[in-house]
C-alpha cells in the first residue's frame, strides 16, 4: 500500500533560488523517511485551490517546507510567504520542516509580545498538534511554544547532512578560487559599501572570483557598484546547476547568501557567511555555523588568510528524534 504525502513547497510559483536549495534538502530528507510513499506538491506562495484540498484530504501526512514562514503580524492570503488564511482552515495540522520566523529583530520585545488573534488562530489550525514541529533555530521553537504547539530545534533541514565525519573532509586552507554572492533587497549605502568592500577583497585575495546571481536584481546591484576591476569577476548564470558547478571545485565560498553558503558546505567547500540579517545569525548562535557579521566585512581577511575548520554542531539526536515520529 502506497500512501501520500501532501507538501507545502516554497519553491513553487517564486524566483527565489534559495527556497529551491532548501526543498531540494527537504524533499531528500522526507524521502528517507517515506522511500516508497508519492508525493503531492502544492505552493506556499500561492492560495489553495480545489484540486490541492483535495489531495490534502486524502494524503497521509501534510509537510510545509522550511524557510523563513512564520510571521508576527497578520498578512493572511495576500502578501505572506505562506497564503494560508481562514478560508483555507480545512487545510489543517501540517507538519514543519525546518521552519522559520520571518524577523527577529527586537529580539526581546517580540519574545515577550503575544501574537495577534488572528496569527494565533491561523497557525493553531494550520500546524498540528499531534506531531512535533522541525525547526531551524531557538527563537522560531520559543515562538511556538507561545502557542502551545510543540517543536525540536533541528537547525535548518540544508544542513542535516553536515556530520562530523562530513566536516572533516573540507579544506581547512584557502584555495585560488572563491564563490561569492550580494544580495538584492539590502541596498542600502552602508549595504552597497559593504559589497564594494568584500568584492575588492575578494580580488586581493584569490586569483579567481566568481559571483553567483541568485536573484535577477543581484545584476543590478552589482552592477551599481561601478567597481574598477569588475572584468575580473565571472558571473555565474541564476540556477542551482550553475551554482553546483562550480562548487564542484575546489573553491572557497564568502558570500551574503545564507542558503548558497549552506549549499557550498554540502560540497565540501570552506565556508564564511556574511549575516546581512537575522537567519544566518539565530542559525550560528546555535550550531556554529561559520557568518561574520556585515559590519566587521574587514574581519573577513583572517578567516582567508589563517586555516578555518568547519566546527558546524548539528542536532543529529534532535533529528533523529523528529524522524522516528512516522515510523
Amino acid at each position: 500500500m502506497y500512501n501520500t504525502i501532501f507538501l507545502f513547497d516554497t519553491s513553487i510559483a517564486t524566483e527565489n533560488l534559495g527556497d529551491f536549495i532548501i526543498m531540494d534538502a527537504v524533499k531528500k530528507q522526507l524521502r528517507s523517511v517515506f522511500k516508497d510513499d508519492f508525493f503531492v506538491n502544492t505552493a506556499t506562495h500561492d492560495t489553495l485551490g480545489k484540486s490541492a484540498k483535495e489531495w490534502y484530504h486524502s494524503a497521509e501526512y501534510s509537510f510545509v517546507g522550511g524557510t523563513n514562514l512564520l510571521t508576527d503580524r497578520f498578512i493572511g492570503r495576500n502578501r505572506s510567504q505562506w497564503k494560508y488564511g481562514f478560508r483555507d482552515m480545512q487545510v489543517s495540522n501540517s507538519i514543519g520542516v525546518g521552519l522559520g520566523w520571518q524577523s527577529y529583530k527586537n529580539y526581546d520585545r517580540l519574545m515577550e509580545r503575544p501574537l495577534k488573534w488572528a496569527q494565533k488562530k491561523i497557525y493553531r489550525s494550520a500546524l498540528s498538534h499531534t506531531y512535533m514541529h522541525s525547526v531551524r533555530d531557538s527563537y522560531t521553537k520559543r515562538r511556538l511554544s507561545q502557542l502551545g504547539i510543540d517543536s525540536i530545534n533541528t537547525a535548518c533541514v540544508t544542513m542535516w547532512n553536515l556530520t562530523p565525519d562530513f566536516l572533516s573532509t573540507i579544506p581547512e586552507r584557502k584555495s585560488d578560487t572563491v564563490v561569492t554572492t550580494i544580495t538584492n533587497y539590502c541596498k542600502s549605502p552602508e549595504h552597497l559599501h559593504v559589497y564594494r568592500e568584500l568584492l575588492s577583497i575578494l580580488l586581493d585575495s584569490y586569483e579567481h572570483v566568481k559571483l553567483w546571481i541568485q536573484a535577477g536584481e543581484d545584476y543590478e546591484v552589482f552592477q551599481s557598484l561601478a567597481l574598477p576591476n569588475a572584468e575580473r569577476i565571472e558571473l555565474v548564470s541564476p540556477n542551482l546547476p550553475a551554482l553546483d558547478r562550480v562548487l564542484d571545485g575546489d573553491v572557497d565560498y564568502i558570500g551574503t547568501r545564507l542558503h548558497a553558503g549552506i549549499r557550498a558546505l554540502q560540497h565540501q567547500n570552506r565556508t564564511m557567511i556574511i549575516e546581512l540579517d537575522n537567519r544566518a545569525h539565530e542559525i550560528a548562535r546555535d550550531t556554529n555555523l561559520p557568518t561574520l557579521s556585515f559590519k566587521k566585512i574587514d574581519q573577513v581577511i583572517d578567516f582567508i588568510e589563517h586555516p578555518q575548520t568547519m566546527d558546524i554542531q548539528i542536532p543529529l539526536d534532535n533529528i533523529a528524534q523528529w524522524k522516528a515520529q512516522f515510523k
